[in-house]
């Protein structure tokens, strides 16, 4: 596993091209020429069918009642779309709201959860088949709340209740005056502790989750290496930067080489502890820029390259998935729902983008030509079917000749585009827009080879999704 920077270094370059500010060779007609060689002799670890996820604040389920609701049917279809995955409730209000053990009333506070809102999220996981990884209130420290709250959820959620979790982000509660500023990883596993012995005293079949640090990656080798008794998932939390209102964050920023550098310390840290003690990790919340997304930054199409990127550098490193972060207000959220009307933002399809090209195992592909700003990954399907996703970050476009050992008889190209690297409107998946419904129909492009290599042309600030027969 990924145990020091100089695997995780090498992982990256293995699957990823960096940029310079010169191309390193001549353009042909079509682009700059990368050439790839898959390497079919080693396939590496399958990709979960449910590695897609979104995540929600706690606070949502009171505050915007309409949105995760059995009712709400296009926002049911979009992530139907996505085929399995796994929702996740939580986020900071998951610590500044309190439970309450009755129904909502006219009266209930927004800062209160009840057991209207759990039965109707509960009603919402099983229209679109998704379990739910739920977060309880560690920040105001009532085990007595989180043992009703709990037992509540599990009867309401029923098998659709994924792991519980105690606490949000808690490396930071002393910013929010839950905790003083010595509060370490050791302090946090013994309310952790002191939680989850209380709720299986009631809930004896409960499963944990944890510790879902922001960016204190000690906590996770503390979670790891305590009590696992009940423990499903380790997960961690990835921003690339922040905050929102940062005056120099752009589209750089995101697509820069280096810009997800955050990202592979977490994963150097979790990935070894997940080989360790035979636990699954997710990341359970992410998205681009913290507090809430930067208009002209994580709203526009250049989010999609890097959302699809992000999902396939946790999976070569053995993730099981991620919940890019999302709601009302959030300019990331992946899909958008004001005024009654739902739309599909640029991360949406990124997710799109990445089911159709993840339903196998990973394989390492080789890169003879870096050195501009790309990614490439390549899956080995069940049905025996290639996928290779190419991303190009850059400003040039790039001519890709991909390479394998047996005759390649048909290719389908889905690309991943928009009228430009700034558009927030425009975006389509394989020749198609979703409708507003929420219905998918992909149409790709269909292309016959014969022979053991093919090319693919990827413009600046697009990518593509090549099946290979």
């Amino acid at each position: 596993m990924y145990k020091t920077w100089l695997l995780i270094l090498l992982v990256l370059f293995l699957f990823a091209c960096k940029k310079e500010n010169r191309p390193p060779s001549h353009p042909t007609t079509d682009g700059f020429p990368v050439n790839l060689t898959i390497d079919q002799n080693t396939p590496g670890s399958p990709i979960v069918g449910n590695f897609e996820g979104l995540s929600y604040e706690t606070g949502i389920l009171a505050e915007s009642p309409e949105i995760l609701n059995a009712n709400n049917k296009v926002l049911i279809q979009l992530i139907k779309n996505l085929g399995p995955g796994l929702l996740r409730i939580g986020g900071d209000s998951s610590d500044e709201t309190f439970w309450t053990g009755n129904g909502r009333t006219a009266q209930t506070g927004k800062d209160s959860i009840t057991t209207s809102d759990v039965d109707r999220l509960a009603a919402f996981s099983k229209e679109i088949g998704w379990p739910v990884l739920f977060g309880l209130n560690l920040g105001y420290n009532n085990s007595a709340a989180a043992v009703n709250e709990a037992l509540y959820v599990r009867n309401s959620l029923s098998t659709n209740l994924y792991a519980l979790q105690a606490g949000n982000e808690p490396d930071v509660y002393h910013l929010f005056g839950l905790r003083s500023t010595s509060y370490t990883a050791n302090d946090y596993l013994k309310d952790y502790e002191a939680y989850k012995s209380s709720i299986l005293a009631v809930v004896p079949d409960a499963s944990f989750a944890g510790p879902g640090p922001a960016y204190n990656t000690d906590f996770i080798p503390a979670f790891a290496e305590s009590d696992i008794t009940n423990v499903k998932l380790l997960d961690a939390h990835s921003y690339i930067t922040g905050p929102a209102s940062d005056p120099s964050i752009d589209i750089n920023t995101m697509l820069g080489v280096g810009a997800n550098w955050k990202l592979a310390n977490v994963l150097n840290v979790i990935s070894t502890e997940s080989s360790k003690f035979h636990i699954p990790y997710r990341i359970t919340e992410c998205n681009s820029i913290y507090g809430g997304g930067k208009k002209g930054v994580s709203d526009v199409f250049a989010s999609a390259l890097w959302a699809l990127d992000f999902m396939w550098t946790v999976a070569i490193n053995n993730g099981q998935g991620v919940n890019f972060h999302g709601g009302n207000g959030l300019i990331y959220s992946p899909v958008m729902i004001e005024n009654g009307i739902t739309t599909a933002m640029p991360e949406y399809y990124a997710m799109l983008a990445f089911k159709y090209g993840s339903n196998g195992r990973v394989v390492a592909v080789n890169n003879d030509q870096p050195g501009y700003n790309c990614s490439n990954y390549v899956c080995v399907n069940a049905d025996n079917t290639w996928s290779v996703t190419l991303i190009n970050k850059g400003n040039v476009s790039l001519s890709f000749t991909v390479k394998r050992q047996q005759i390649i008889s048909t290719i389908q190209v889905a690309r991943l585009t928009a009228p430009s690297i700034t558009s927030t409107t425009g975006t389509t998946f394989a020749g198609s827009t979703v409708n507003a419904d929420g219905t998918f129909t992909p149409a790709p492009e269909q292309k016959t080879i014969n022979e053991k290599s093919f090319a693919v042309t990827v413009p600046a600030g697009s990518a593509a999704v090549i099946t290979v027969k």
